[in-house]
Order: structure tokens, then sequence, then C-alpha cells
């Protein structure tokens, strides 16, 4: 996805983005399929959402790693760590499994491999790892002058599965969507929308450790 990370500096935007995207909870329903009762490592995991969900389904332990220490939510049950994936600060397998949503860490081609590297190191074998992002042909994707879908291509060439999941973002009014989509595409953009339910495909990038390349 190349729309820039904002969370810590707008969080009214962020507030929206969360609270409008995927509100059915598509995403976190596949991953919470996944995704062990064992310790778990969210790899960007902004201000823990989606770990808090995933803790709230019965999970023992989700570790948060985030890098940007305004994002950090104590009042979440989640194990805090700052970091990043490219330099994950845990031993060899100590996870049963990981993901990332829409995490800015495996953005822009070659710049993945080091991040993948280092998670299928501390995710021991057999464990599943899931990146989630844009799967583009949407609503949303087509709003933008450019392309913010991820590369497939390179998560299947390395033996990650690939599901497209239905989502959207459903909004309270539309005004709230002309406010988060002028931030994402330019105001001349948002002030064309006229509704408050936009479609949105998301891919799933599914593997296991020990198999991935």
């Amino acid at each position: 996805m190349a729309i820039p990370f904002y969370g810590a500096t707008n969080p009214r935007l962020f507030e929206i983005e969360r609270r409008c995207m995927d509100r059915e909870g598509v995403v976190i329903d596949f991953l919470d399929q996944l995704l062990p009762d064992g310790r778990i490592l969210d790899i960007g995991a902004g201000n823990g959402f989606v770990g808090d969900h995933l803790i709230g389904r019965g999970r023992r332990c989700v570790v948060a790693l985030e890098p940007e220490s305004r994002m950090v939510d104590v009042s979440r049950p989640l194990v805090w760590s700052k970091g990043v994936a490219q330099e994950i600060p845990f031993h060899d397998a100590t996870f049963d499994g990981a993901y990332a949503t829409w995490a800015y860490f495996l953005a822009g081609g070659p710049d993945k491999e080091p991040g993948l590297r280092e998670v299928l190191r501390v995710v021991r074998n057999g464990g599943p790892v899931v990146i989630v992002d844009n799967a583009g042909e949407d609503e949303f994707c087509a709003l933008s002058g450019k392309p913010i879908a991820d590369d497939g291509q390179w998560y299947l060439q390395r033996g990650f599965s690939r599901t497209v999941l239905d989502t959207a973002f459903r909004f309270d009014s539309i005004e709230e969507a002309r406010e988060l989509l002028s931030f994402y595409f330019g105001e001349d953009t948002a002030q064309a929308i006229q509704t408050t339910e936009i479609e949105f495909k998301v891919a799933a990038y599914v593997g296991e450790s020990g198999v991935l390349t």
C-alpha cells in the first residue's frame, strides 16, 4: 500500500480509518482461523487494534512490534516491543505464528527481503505467516491515480498462497468519507464521493515458516 503511514501524527484520521475499514471484521475472522493460540507476533502493529481483537478471541499472547512509540496503546492487553521487521528483537523460533496488516515495512520490491527473512527466523517451523495488503481492482484502489495494491507475484514466488477477501470502507457520513479520502487521494477526488460505502478487496498471503523462501 503506497499511502504513507500517518497514525502518530493525525490520530483523528487514523481512528476513522480503523473504525470504518472492514467493519464486519472479515480480516480479523480470517486471521483468527489461521493463527494458533500460542505466542503470536503482530508486525507493524500500529495501535494494536488487530492484536486486541485476536486476544479477545482467546489467544494467550500477542506481541505487538511497532517502531513508532506514539502509536503504543498500553490500555490494550498486548506485549509491546519497539522495533522494525528488518531487525526483530527476538530469538529464533520464538513465535508460533506471525502476521502483518497493511504494514509498510514490506513495501518497495527488493526491500521486502530483509523483513521476510527476519519473520521466518523468529517463527517456528510450520508456524503460519500471514501478510495482509490491498488486493486492487476495487472501488477504493480505483480512486488513486497510481497503483496502491501490493505485488502479489512477489509473495507467490516465495511459496505464499493468496486469498482475496471482500470487504468495504463503511463511513458514518459522506463528510467523514471525504475527510479521510481527501488525505489519501486529494480534495478533488474526495469531493466527488457521494456514498458512505466504498468497495475494498483485501489480499491475504499465507505461508508456513520453514517452507517459504
